[in-house]
């Protein structure tokens, strides 16, 4: 997904359609109302936003409430469990997003201490462009605060804007100092609320400069350049973009004083968003591409991780299924080949049916995704042997038909949300996923039609939260000898229950606890195993004290 560079903004998709053309579908962004039913939301917005509302907060409630004895000792329990399970854990403050620099084992991310983990996710563009104006940085306070608040432990953003009105990147080489104290400000954030960043380099598309700015500059110093595709193979472009990723691996953070390069906050660094190449569409441009600036990206930052940016398409490399394709096009990019290349330690896809598939039918589009997260979850397992991340999913909300339209959008999250939850409790390769887009509340001119703002649509900030609650389960239980077992009865029955069925899972240890359990002792492992029940329960009975 692509934005606009200057506020206010408004958003372009780039859609394919058949004979590669683009069709350039645009929100009606401003001037949008607000969902009259929305409550208002109370300022305090401390642990669980449903428990703000109405104009009267969550603790003004408890403080009218006629005692509830189990209540009280359920709320007892819940703050014993969580200060007793917060011992095995790591501070994010001095740890980084969520346990310390993330590392791959086969189709698995891990931590420091070799615990899985699972990514539930969001995407914002936005962050450092808002962060650079000290005044709007309590937008970017609060985003941060609401998804942490709803389980979410992974943001991807841009680490770039290339020339134009608003630049990080005036010209090659020269750089805006208050723009980059606005990503500085991002990572420290994300630091803060215990959420990981994967950071973005540049864009395939015009949007905030990417590759066509780089061209033009190019261009400027008097280099003779066909195509914006000979980003991809000048020489000169190449070394302006060498220097860019350069200067921010290296950058040190004027607020925590780490150099990103060795921050844990950072889960990896992303190539580009949403390569593609017209002017080789089997794939070989962007491949070159990619085997020349992932291993340098590594020559310079060693501990991070890398990722090409792919959404997904297939080329004309071994093991490629090009007719899966959104019409069964080329769009200059190998799923398979390109995430084989050295210094790529995982694989991403992108997934927008609606407007992939522009007017086919609802069960096409259906179709499409499932068949899109299987085959690429299994090229990830057979060809790859990599963690697979949906690192952008939504679906478009029509203006005038939101009751619908939510509902739609609502389903398509939940079958999402189970086909990575479904993957990763199988141990296989499809860990975690970002949606596009999360906003804080009063942010209208960024609306583009995919944005979903946690306190204000409930349903979809329950299926979210649900989904991170469960995905934190599996990363936080440790088992010693082999990954997670989960009889294959229970999958069965879940794999016939509807996607609007809570999940249930049934884990069992392969052994006892050994010396080398050394992340979590088995009271610990039990404690955050309660911990995650109870606040489940406790959600789901908030509404009591609401009523009263």
């Amino acid at each position: 997904m692509v934005a606009s560079r200057a506020l206010p903004i408004r958003f372009s998709s780039r859609v394919p359609v058949p004979g590669g053309a683009l069709l350039n579908a645009r929100a009606r962004a401003a001037g949008r109302a607000l969902n009259p039913t929305d409550k208002p939301i109370d300022a305090c917005a401390a642990v669980n936003d449903r428990w703000c509302t109405g104009g009267s907060c969550w603790s003004q409630q408890m403080a009218k409430a006629k005692p509830r004895p189990a209540a009280a000792i359920l709320l007892l329990l819940i703050s014993f469990l969580a200060a007793a399970a917060a011992g095995g854990g790591s501070d994010a403050e001095t740890t980084g997003g969520g346990g310390g620099m993330v590392g791959v084992d086969g189709t698995r991310f891990v931590v420091d201490d070799g615990r899985p983990i699972y990514f539930s996710g969001f995407n914002a563009y936005w962050l450092m462009l808002v962060a650079s104006d000290p005044a709007r940085r309590g937008k970017v306070v609060a985003a941060f605060r609401q998804a942490a608040d709803h389980g979410l432990n992974l943001a991807r953003t841009w680490a770039f804007s290339d020339g134009g009105d608003t630049p990080l990147q005036a010209a090659p080489g020269v750089y805006d100092e208050a723009m980059f104290q606005g990503l500085d400000f991002v990572v420290a954030e994300a630091r803060r609320h215990g959420i990981y960043l994967l950071l973005c380099l540049t864009n395939n598309f015009h949007d905030f400069g990417g590759k066509r700015q780089y061209v033009q500059w190019a261009r400027d110093a008097g280099h003779r350049l066909a195509t914006d595709d000979d980003f991809f193979n000048s020489t000169v472009v190449k070394d302006y973009y060498k220097n860019h990723v350069k200067t921010v691996l290296t950058r040190v953070n004027t607020l925590t004083g780490v150099a990103y390069k060795d921050d844990p906050t950072i889960l990896g660094w992303e190539l580009m968003n949403e390569p593609r190449c017209d002017a080789e569409p089997t794939g070989a441009m962007v491949q070159a591409w990619v085997e020349e600036m992932a291993p340098y990206v590594k020559s310079i930052d060693g501990e991070h991780l890398v990722t090409a940016g792919l959404e997904g398409f297939y080329g004309a490399g071994a093991h490629e299924s090009k007719d899966l394709n959104p019409w069964g096009i080329y769009y200059g990019t190998n799923f398979v080949e390109t995430h084989r290349a050295r210094g790529v330690d995982f694989a991403t896809i992108h997934l927008y049916p609606d407007v992939w598939l522009w007017g086919s039918a609802a069960d096409a589009q259906l179709a499409f995704l499932r068949n899109w997260t299987r085959s690429h979850a299994r090229d990830a397992d057979l060809y790859l042997r990599k963690p697979l991340l949906v690192t952008e999913y939504g679906k478009f909300l029509w203006e005038g038909v939101a009751g619908a339209n939510r509902t739609q959008r609502d389903y398509f999250l939940r079958l999402v949300l189970d086909s990575i939850y479904d993957s990763a409790a199988r141990g296989g390769p499809l860990v975690g996923g970002a949606f596009w887009q999360l906003l804080d509340g009063g942010m209208d001119t960024l609306r583009d039609g995919y944005e979903i703002i946690l306190p204000e649509d409930r349903l979809a900030a329950t299926i979210i939260g649900n989904h991170s609650r469960q995905l934190a389960q599996l990363s936080l239980v440790t088992f010693t000898g082999e990954d997670v077992d989960i009889e294959a009865a229970a999958l069965r029955r879940r794999s016939r229950r509807s996607p609007h069925s809570n999940r249930k899972i049934r884990v069992r240890s392969v052994g006892g606890p050994s010396d080398s359990d050394s992340y979590y002792t088995q009271t610990q492992r039990l404690l955050h195993i309660l911990l995650v029940r109870f606040m489940s329960l406790f959600t789901s009975i908030s509404s009591l004290f609401s009523s009263v």
